[in-house]
């Protein structure tokens, strides 16, 4: 049998229709199905999802594939549990709502091949509601960096920000997983741990598409108040810290400065866009603020390692947070 490329993991949890869109585009890759494994880990609920899943793959051809469940909720806890099992020599997360195209795994594998550790795809958006595709943040630095004759940490920056929408060299995740104490960001946190071993980063050609489902009842766009966003982008703010630091040299500075400025652009945004009328307006955007600068005098006392991150996230602060 010829050896697994790529390992496909896609956590689900009490899908609704949308996953078979998900999983027909896994089926219909232009790719040898023995190239590639799909793993699929269904969180919480076990059946009917776990058996109409089986019946669904089952029908695949020479698919191989594997259908696991935890009762454990949580996103991270699920792509953990497909890491654990991953046989192949590249690793592709895809979200149950989202879908690639045919030639997705054919194309970034020819591209990777070498010596590439990612190699980051086109990603289209579908907004369901208005039944139209429309770019985003991803979509253009796809452009931008397939320009790049040379991508560095620095310009896949939004990449770095998803697990998905790329293959992932297994090599490079090595004994690395998702902290499972975070709901939100933790695509880029877990992203942020592999910077350290990210070496040669590729883009693939732009018909090579990850399509993402833009849809009010998906995990990454719950509903959460302006405090819990903020308490949320607090401990993320500790823990690229503490990363950083236990893992110095071996991080890059500037990236680690653009996983700060990406914070503190949060917190404007959850308080002009969602808070500051109901939270007390200026006061609350001061409030804001003031803890934001507060944790980074914190940080700049711990010494030169965060001395250059803290002056950048500082700048973000006090020029943008304010106005």
């Amino acid at each position: 049998m010829r050896k697994t490329e790529v390992s496909i993991i896609i956590p689900t949890y009490k899908p609704g229709n949308y996953i078979w869109s998900c999983l027909d585009s896994i089926c219909r890759q232009t790719i040898s199905k023995e190239r590639i494994e799909l793993v699929v880990v269904v969180n919480g609920c076990n059946e009917p999802y776990v058996g109409d899943i089986k019946r669904f793959l089952y029908n695949c051809g020479n698919l191989q594939y594997k259908v696991l469940h935890t009762d454990v909720p949580g996103v991270s806890k699920a792509r953990n549990m497909g890491l654990s099992v991953a046989k192949g020599e590249w690793v592709s997360f895809i979200d149950d709502d989202d879908w690639v195209s045919e030639n997705y795994f054919e194309e970034l594998l020819g591209i990777g091949k070498d010596d590439a550790h990612i190699v980051e795809a086109n990603v289209a958006n579908y907004d369901e509601v208005l039944d139209e595709y429309r770019d985003d943040y991803l979509t253009r630095a796809f452009v931008r960096n397939s320009k790049r004759l040379h991508v560095t940490l620095f310009s896949a920056r939004s990449f770095m920000s998803s697990s998905c929408c790329k293959l992932i060299r297994r090599s490079i995740i090595g004994k690395e997983r998702f902290d499972c104490s975070f709901e939100r960001g933790e695509d880029a946190l877990f992203m942020a741990k592999l910077s350290k071993n990210v070496k040669v980063i590729r883009t693939s050609s732009s018909d090579a598409v990850y399509y993402r489902r833009l849809r009010n009842g998906s995990a990454s766009r719950k509903g959460l108040s302006v405090w819990e966003r903020l308490r949320d982008n607090a401990r993320l703010a500790k823990a690229y810290t503490l990363l950083y630091v236990m893992g110095f040299p071996h991080y890059d500075a500037l990236f680690f400065a653009t996983r700060f400025c990406a914070l503190a652009r949060n917190c404007l945004f959850v308080l002009k866009k969602i808070g500051l009328k109901e939270y007390g307006g200026g006061e609350a955007r001061k409030g804001g603020e003031n803890a934001m600068l507060a944790w980074l005098g914190r940080v700049r006392k711990r010494g030169r390692l965060m001395k250059a991150v803290a002056h950048d996230c500082e700048y973000v602060c006090r020029h943008c947070m304010v106005r």
